[in-house]
């Protein structure tokens, strides 16, 4: 009876904040001056994970509001994560283009000036590979999940390097993180997953009845690129968050970490 309760009482609470998230976007933004846009997402995010119920909780150097020329790599457990991140460290993300016509949601990713992308398309890769190409070149931060999916949480899946290719054209700051999910203990908690065929709907129903969960951060070292190719980058990167992964979660190191 308390979690119907609650999750009834945080609904409201987010409905209302994400129909503020909107009429923002659309009436306060075009006024704004950049850092200004910035300073209103990341104080946004915050608010949202504070109306779900979620800590965030950072490990490791944080590299600013909006790090110039700066390429943020992140394992990918739920379409919430873009919205963890930003409480710390604002960015351009590159999402799959489903999410762009997912109701409010897609809405507020597009006025925070996510770049969507179909993976299967080769074309499409290239045309986002370009787009971040010119926005890192500009100074922009931008985000990427090279898993190309969500999991779970209890792995790490192979990396992609294809969008690798454009912090090499740009000579980018490349920088690891780690995300998991746990409770109060530290303990695996999945409560924010978004995989298989669950919605977005029955996603945010769990999340809304969560007790106790904790999104943590772990910003990794960062890395010039340093003129090696986009696969000994993506590779050097995986094994990065898989270490942390393992050390973090207790596993035993893989024989190729």
């Amino acid at each position: 009876m308390y979690r119907h309760w609650l999750r009834l009482q945080r609904l409201f609470s987010v409905l209302c904040h994400l129909g503020m998230g909107i009429a923002i976007a659309t009436w306060r933004f075009p006024r704004m001056d950049e850092n200004a846009r910035l300073c209103r997402i990341q104080a946004w995010s915050r608010t949202l994970a504070k109306k779900l119920g979620i800590t965030v909780r950072v490990q490791g150097v944080v590299p600013g509001l909006y790090p110039p020329n700066h390429l943020l790599l992140a394992n990918h457990i739920s379409w919430l994560d873009i919205f963890v991140l930003n409480t710390e460290t604002v960015s351009r993300f590159v999402a799959k283009s489903e999410i762009r016509g997912w109701p409010v949601v897609g809405s507020l990713c597009h006025a925070a000036g996510t770049l969507f992308i179909e993976r299967e398309r080769k074309r499409d890769t290239a045309r986002v590979s370009n787009a971040m190409i010119d926005a890192l070149r500009e100074g922009h931060c931008v985000a990427v999940f090279p898993e190309g999916t969500t999991s779970d949480g209890r792995c790490i899946l192979p990396f992609r390097s294809s969008l690798l290719q454009a912090a090499i054209d740009s000579d980018a700051t490349i920088q690891p993180i780690y995300l998991r999910y746990v409770d109060t203990a530290g303990n695996w908690n999945d409560a924010a997953a978004y995989i298989n065929e669950m919605s977005l709907s029955q996603s945010l129903w769990r999340l809304l009845g969560a007790q106790g969960l904790v999104a943590e951060i772990n910003f990794l070292a960062p890395f010039a690129v340093d003129g090696e190719d986009r696969r000994t980058l993506t590779r050097y990167a995986e094994t990065r968050i898989k270490a942390a992964h393992e050390a973090l979660n207790g596993l035993q190191a893989s024989p190729t970490a």
